[in-house]
């Protein structure tokens, strides 16, 4: 017990110190292996964030899967899965995280929110908002690359969570506040070359690729996640950022319908077609994420209340009947088939897949 306490000591203060040993090739105990070919492999002795408790604090439940989600893979496209091991963020600690989305000031210069007494313009010209905090959080995800006989820091990733809609008083009132979009990519921009080039002056940072994301809160809807609205990649002090337009859309809906008609009109037909299967109507909701304009990913959720297992049985079977209402084979469709407040089925169709994959949970 003593010897396996001590070795796990050491591994972990390796890690810290910006590495890690690596396993002899008859040993890959200190790896767990990848679970697909588009997966990272991660370490045994999971580290967990330094700041987990600011994001479980500051971001809600839908951003805060949507952030990791996106960052994640947005990030293979830099740190091949098959040459990189996933980490936790391990470089932002409280300490830092905490100076960085206070506000820049002669005594914090490496704040990423606006000066006190600073009013920002919102990119209309009649609107500005005065002392605005724009930057809610950092995250963090690191990844590493073996070096002889070690796993040492090979990449950092970072999306830049910002506020784009504010509630204010103009004249008494309260109200909204939204910034445009293009005008908070552009602070957005600007903010993450000071990161980086903070970044650069840590230990172990100076020569590491950075990647860095920018994401808004900003929603169409309470119960959707905002998106991405741009990334930079740094080497060698060299990169520059470029626009992203992801966005969350609900089903149906105006939005839906202006945006994609094709995949509204398909949502529709669906959710008339399982009206009549049992006595009591089946509420069905959708959301989907569009990614520079492509529907990447659609999910689907039915509510009802089942008396029998035959009733779960024939909703499962017409649900999948009809996912062949949405020709699109690109993107990633998954139903979940509630009844009242336990899930009870999942049907998944993967991006390229033709045949359902369908998972009961009694």
């Amino acid at each position: 017990m003593i010897k396996k306490w001590i070795a796990g000591m050491m591994v972990l203060i390796l890690v810290l110190t910006g590495c890690t040993s690596a396993p002899d090739d008859n040993n890959e105990e200190i790896i767990i292996p990848r679970s697909s070919a588009d997966e990272y492999a991660v370490m045994q002795s999971f580290l967990p964030s330094p700041v987990r408790n600011y994001h479980g604090t500051y971001l809600g439940r839908y951003d805060i899967f949507e952030i990791g989600d996106r960052l994640l893979d947005k990030s293979k496209q830099h740190f091949s899965v098959n040459d990189y091991i996933l980490q936790e963020g391990q470089i932002l600690t409280q300490s830092l995280l905490t100076t960085l989305v206070r506000r820049e000031a002669d005594s914090n210069p490496q704040g990423l929110n606006p000066p006190i007494g600073s009013e920002f313009d919102t990119g209309s010209s009649s609107v500005t908002l005065s002392d605005a905090v724009i930057v809610a959080d950092v995250v963090e995800l690191n990844f590493l690359r073996r070096d002889g006989n070690q796993y040492r820091l090979g990449g950092i990733s970072l999306a830049i969570v910002m506020n784009q809609s504010h509630r204010v008083v103009i004249n008494g009132i309260e109200r909204t506040v939204t910034i445009s979009t293009d005008r908070l990519y552009q602070f957005g921009s600007d903010i993450g070359r000071k990161l980086e080039s903070y970044l650069r002056t840590l230990p172990n940072v100076t020569d590491v690729p950075i990647y860095i994301t920018l994401y808004s809160t900003l929603s169409s809807d309470s119960y959707l996640p905002g998106g991405m609205i741009g990334e930079g990649y740094f080497e060698s002090r060299t990169g520059q950022f470029k626009t992203n337009d992801e966005r969350w859309v609900m089903f149906p809906s105006t939005e839906a319908t202006n945006l994609d008609i094709q995949t509204s009109a398909g949502f529709d037909a669906l959710k008339k077609s399982l009206q009549d299967v049992l006595p009591e109507s089946i509420g069905v909701v959708g959301k989907g994420r569009y990614i520079e304009g492509n529907l990447d990913k659609l999910d689907i959720t039915l509510h009802m209340s089942v008396k029998t297992y035959a009733e779960v049985v024939s909703v499962t079977q017409k649900t999948v009947s009809l996912l062949d209402t949405f020709e699109k084979r690109d993107m990633l469709v998954v139903v979940s088939i509630r009844s009242l407040q336990d899930v009870v089925v999942v049907i998944t169709r993967d991006r390229g897949q033709t045949t359902p994959t369908v998972t009961y949970l009694f």
